[in-house]
């Protein structure tokens, strides 16, 4: 396959990547969902030859069942207006990201096995993605104390030469987030909700302007909070960062609960809570399920890493959380 026009220097396997996991090539099929999509990359570590072939050839070549394998034919045959699609999201400043591209974070796929996202779309330095980072998390009904407390750990990290990795959502995430930004330092934010609508926002702009900054999701960059993408979203954070910190949580429910026992559960990435003036409700219950409690911001830093050498092996935590 000559790769389509407006695909600039992309390569035919990640062009493969964007066809099989997103809707950009408008095909009349649904995408391949992640675990689906990593079976197939298993199998055929360079997708790209299955350009041009037939369904039966997929089949061989991928084990897949007849009308899984027309599934994927009918998801290749989009290339052109895939060429299109990517012309016109890379002059909004958006960039998708596959795992065939140099700047994919590989932590999501050593940390997250077949739940690593097949492709992120972006905004902004890109680069930082995988830079090394502390990840902060927490309630949007956060209390004075515990938004104080986001904003010192922001700055704590700052200052250590790490970069910040957070949701966006309002409450502990964006107090984090703009401290960071204020004291000169450098964000991610995983967003569950509009990439394109965030990017609007003149304070984002500003960010991304001063090159400090990047936005990335997962999800198709025009679709709107959902808390299944919250939860969807929660788990890169564990999995980018050498150490999450959870500010505050609601205790048995909300996403920063369930993003966090998730976590723990599956050995995403190491897991902090903050016992501290501010905890949430929550917070207690996390450290006794496992997560390393911290009454000291200055002591961040020093919270070894635990993280399981192999993705997806669950904890002994109870199921019923």
């Amino acid at each position: 396959m000559v790769s389509p026009m407006g695909a600039g220097a992309r390569s035919e396997d990640a062009l493969a990547a964007l066809l099989l996991a997103t809707r950009m090539g408008d095909a009349d099929e649904a995408p391949l969902a992640p675990q689906r999509f990593w079976s197939l990359v298993a199998a055929v570590p360079e997708p790209s030859v299955l350009f041009a072939t037939t369904a039966g050839d997929i089949a061989r070549r991928t084990g897949l069942p007849g009308h899984e394998a027309e599934g994927v034919e009918r998801l290749l045959a989009a290339g052109t207006r895939l060429a299109l699609a990517l012309e016109r999201s890379e002059r909004q400043g958006f960039f998708a990201l596959t795992p065939f591209d140099a700047g994919y974070p590989r932590t999501l796929r050593d940390r997250l096995g077949d739940q690593a996202p097949p492709v992120l779309f972006t905004v902004g330095a890109r680069e930082l993605l995988s830079a090394e980072s502390i990840g902060v998390v927490g309630s949007r009904a956060v209390s004075r104390e515990g938004q104080s407390v986001a904003r010192e750990v922001g700055e704590r990290v700052v200052r250590d030469g790490l970069a910040l990795v957070s949701g966006g959502a309002k409450g502990v995430d964006r107090a984090a987030m703009s401290a960071a930004l204020e004291a000169g330092g450098r964000v991610v934010g995983y967003l569950a909700e509009s990439l394109l609508r965030r990017v609007r926002e003149p304070s984002t702009r500003r960010a991304l302007a001063d090159g400090t900054t990047c936005f990335a999701t997962p999800f198709d960059p025009s679709t709107g909070f959902s808390a299944a993408h919250a939860i969807g979203r929660n788990k890169l954070i564990y999995a980018s960062a050498r150490m999450t910190m959870v500010v505050a949580s609601d205790l048995d429910r909300g996403g920063t609960w369930e993003g966090a026992t998730e976590a723990l559960r599956r050995g995403y990435g190491s897991v902090a809570v903050w016992v501290g003036s501010g905890a949430g409700p929550g917070n207690e219950r996390l450290a006794e399920l496992g997560a390393t409690p911290v009454d000291d911001i200055a002591s961040i830093l020093r919270t070894p890493p635990d993280v399981p050498a192999t993705p997806g092996v669950p904890e002994q935590l109870p199921m019923d959380l």
